[in-house]
């Protein structure tokens, strides 16, 4: 398997992020998100004030992943339908340890991009499964401030199923592994990191 890496498919400021959206529980978490900035005054908002009834349409679809130098990034929350969707409970789990070795510097700095420029982000995902199904997902992530020792800030995520293809539904499911067809950058006033790049497989290889 080879690889390249790819540039992100757009930068697009907060106010004009609500075309890219094409899951229920992304737009949720976009319109949950700038309510939460409205209510900072335009700051990021800090987790310990978060109210996750503001986000009802997408909690079974959401993560809450806290990030740490130098490679932790821990989920700390995850919704029953993304569970159910990956076949196990990652609560706890380190995201960069379910990544290619190969790819984990490049989700390093994805996540520490989001907490510390900071930024959005919304990527569309390739999953493919062990029975052969390809599940292609809608990932978007908003940073949240950390008042915690230790944590540089959070992420919350909406992670929702958009189409499935090929193979029949695991039972229970394996998620074999990930590739990011898209991403697009999503300024919240702050910029963003204009130098990052995904790796991703080679499909034309």
């Amino acid at each position: 398997m080879s690889w390249i890496e790819m540039q992100p498919a757009s930068i697009v400021a907060l106010a004009d992020a609500g075309t890219l959206f094409k899951s229920k529980a992304g737009v949720a978490l976009y319109r949950g998100y700038l309510r939460l900035l409205a209510a900072a005054g335009g700051a990021i908002p800090a987790k310990n004030a978060l109210d996750l009834s503001g986000f009802a349409g997408m909690l079974a679809d959401a993560a809450l992943c806290a990030v740490s130098e130098p490679d932790r990034c821990e989920y700390r929350i995850t919704g029953e339908r993304l569970k159910q969707r990956v076949g196990f409970n990652p609560t706890g789990t380190n995201y960069y340890d379910l990544v290619p070795a190969i790819r984990r510097p490049y989700a390093i700095r994805a996540m520490r991009m989001v907490v510390t420029v900071p930024s959005g982000f919304r990527a569309l995902i390739e999953q493919t499964y062990s029975s052969g199904e390809v599940v292609t997902t809608e990932a978007v992530g908003f940073p949240l401030r950390s008042e915690e020792p230790g944590i540089d800030g959070f992420i919350l995520f909406s992670d929702q199923a958009l189409e499935r293809r090929a193979g029949v539904p695991a039972t229970p499911p394996r998620l074999l592994g990930a590739n990011v067809v898209r991403r697009d950058l999503i300024d919240l006033g702050f910029g963003v990191d204009t130098g990052f790049r995904d790796l991703v497989h080679d499909t034309a290889g």
